[in-house]
């Protein structure tokens, strides 16, 4: 009996060990979706606006937080969320450029772009919670 009882609070030590990480991450990814999406709509804001400075600024923010992203989803081998994560990437890229270059309906386009990968990964790999929030499937 003793036996079974150290066995499960080692199986139970191990889990333990094992799954810290894992929603260590969940929560920096948590972090990085909320950054994304309140960059996002500062984006919008800033590409009616025509303030080409703070679409550049807001532009680089999300590809950063992307390839962060990208690399989430890499250790979790998750191939369609990669490829989005890296498209997101670089649509955040051409917004840059076309603000740079002044063509507001080209980061416009870009941002709708940038959106879809966004809708596509969230309806793949995210699920709405009970209680309100979302988790990761």
């Amino acid at each position: 009996m003793k036996s079974i009882k150290l066995l499960l609070v080692l199986l139970l030590a191990v889990m333990t060990v094992i799954a810290a990480p894992r929603a260590q991450e969940d929560e920096e990814h948590a972090v990085w979706m909320k950054t994304i999406q309140a960059t996002t709509g500062s984006l919008r804001k800033n590409i009616e606006g025509k303030a080409s400075d703070d679409i550049s600024k807001d532009a680089a923010k999300v590809e950063e937080a992307f390839k962060k992203c990208e690399e989430f989803w890499t250790k979790r081998k998750t191939e369609d969320a990669i490829k989005w994560s890296q498209q997101a990437q670089a649509s955040a890229k051409e917004i840059a450029d076309a603000a740079k270059g002044g063509d507001m309906e080209k980061a416009s386009t870009n941002l709708r772009s940038l959106m879809g990968n966004c809708a596509a990964c969230h309806s793949a790999h995210r699920e709405r919670l009970p209680g309100g929030g979302y988790k990761i499937k």
